[in-house]
């Protein structure tokens, strides 16, 4: 398994420039925050090719594996639909769980959602007499914090008095705030406020804030200031952030802000036609050759293979990510529960990133297996494709024989099995060495049958094969006492165990 995570590694180095590859080994090896920061500077362009869908993948894979930060710019992204098919469902509760876990950025990202009408609205916690209350709470919860974005939100809702009271001179130092952050609409905003009211905020030199504020590409800017555009970059605002001094902004740190209101352009008068799947039925000689030769036909891959056809790396890097959670049907009634299975899915994605076509088949063959399967792979999103439909891919998964009876849940009065010694797990753990670093913890539910045996481990979430065999290894070096029924006979019953990855 530990070469296996290793030979992943190497595989997922996509389009990486020699200054990111360490970045993408560690993010390949589950380290959140190395895919966090692949993933913003994709989006950015920042020292490497601009992929908004490769940007998305990175930044799924960071929040899937539990980076509260991840998941505020993934919020971001699908409230203007870069990366991803458009969802304010899905932005709403990203932000707000984001901020929950403690993301500040998310804070003020959920306050402008909210502001602009995404999401429950008057806000839980308001006031009749008062509902922008809670609005503002999070754009100063983030302010607090540091985060510029936030600043620039509290000084937008006290410029303009429809959230908060209207207040100049606190609006100002809002503003001051984000532009000394380095936020350059915030510059560009406390310029404006200047020049209407200059007692706000003596001192200051309008001409100076527009100055900061053309060096990212804000075209009033470099008109109030008498200086040419530059080209836009990434610290350059959406172009309503600009046009509309009321909007509020959405961040993700190295951007220069996003409109809630803006989506991202697609296509155009020249686009290329969209593909259908009717174009993919041809699969690549890869896929083919890995795909027993009797489960072809129904997973429609016995015709001729395609050739020339490439990956497509955003998708595959979930796939990898999240093909450990198929554990989850050790838990479904097998048909073969005694026999070591095999599943074989092959999937197509719509444009917007959806499962449209899955099929499925196993060896030997288990149709409740499969079904289960079926259900989970229906579920996974990938990031949205210009091109159209995209596929086939791979999904495949071993399932280990069941050692036993089907284990079942607790129930009241059950016993629950448990471990002699309850330190054992974590004192076992041993993770490879190009593994160790990674933070957070690692929960995995396992099967402890009628003897007392532990087996059938599998996680949760998201985690590399190398963590995710180090944790049973260790789970099955240690001592258990078996679980009971209510009138204490030894039963096979399902349990979960959590071990911390930081104490390695």
């Amino acid at each position: 398994m530990v070469a296996l995570a290793v030979a992943l590694a190497a595989s997922r180095l996509v389009a990486s420039t020699p200054e990111d590859a360490g970045l993408a080994a560690r993010c390949a090896r589950g380290f959140p925050v190395e895919c966090r920061e692949l993933g913003r500077a994709r989006l950015t362009g920042d020292g490497v090719e601009r992929d908004d869908r490769l940007a998305a993948a990175y930044l799924t894979e960071a929040c899937e594996i539990g980076d509260p930060a991840a998941c505020s710019d993934l919020g971001v992204l699908y409230a203007v639909g870069r990366g991803f098919a458009q969802s304010d469902d899905r932005a709403s509760a990203l932000a707000r769980r984001a901020c929950e876990q403690g993301a500040a950025i998310a804070c003020s990202n959920q306050g402008a959602l909210l502001a602009e009408g995404v999401g429950e609205w008057p806000p839980k916690g308001a006031s009749g007499a008062d509902p922008g209350a809670p609005v503002v709470r999070l754009f100063r919860t983030a302010c607090d914090a540091g985060v510029p974005e936030g600043c620039a939100n509290l000084g937008t809702a006290h410029e303009g008095g429809k959230l908060a009271p209207r207040e100049a001179r606190t609006a100002a130092r809002a503003f001051g705030r984000a532009c000394d952050a380095g936020l350059a609409l915030a510059c560009h905003r406390l310029a404006l406020l200047v020049q209407k009211r200059p007692e706000v905020a003596s001192g200051l030199s309008p001409a100076a804030l527009h100055a900061r504020g053309c060096a990212a590409g804000i075209a009033p800017a470099c008109d109030a200031a008498g200086a040419k555009i530059p080209a836009p970059g990434p610290q350059t605002p959406a172009a309503r952030l600009v046009d509309d001094p009321g909007a509020f902004v959405l961040g993700i740190p190295g951007s220069g802000g996003f409109s809630p209101g803006e989506l991202t352009a697609r296509g155009g008068p020249g686009a290329r036609p969209k593909r259908a799947l009717a174009d993919l039925r041809r699969p690549p000689e890869a896929i083919r050759a890995a795909v027993p030769e009797e489960l072809r036909a129904r997973l429609g891959v016995d015709g001729p293979a395609a050739s020339g056809m490439g990956g497509d790396a955003a998708v595959e890097l979930l796939v990898a990510l999240r093909r450990p959670l198929l554990g989850q049907c050790y838990e479904t009634a097998r048909a073969h529960a005694a026999e070591r299975t095999e599943v074989f899915a092959i999937v197509f994605l719509d444009g917007d990133g959806h499962p449209a076509d899955l099929r499925v088949a196993s060896r030997p063959a288990d149709a409740p297996l499969e079904e289960c399967v079926r259900g989970v792979v229906e579920r996974w999103e990938f990031p949205a494709s210009e091109e159209g439909a995209s596929g086939p891919f791979l999904v495949r998964q071993a399932f280990d024989a069941s050692p036993g009876p089907p284990a079942e849940y607790a129930g009241p009065g059950d016993l629950r099995p448990a471990l002699r010694d309850p330190a054992c797990v974590q004192k076992a753990l041993r993770i490879p060495a190009e593994l160790r670093g990674s933070r957070g913890g690692a929960t995995v539910k396992l099967a402890v049958d009628a003897t007392g045996k532990p087996g059938l481990v599998h996680p949760l979430t998201p985690l590399p094969d190398g963590i995710v065999s180090a944790v049973a290894a260790a789970i099955r070096s240690c001592p258990w006492s078996a679980g009971a029924d209510a009138d204490g006979r030894p039963a096979a019953l399902w349990t979960t165990v959590t071990v911390k990855l930081d104490a390695q």
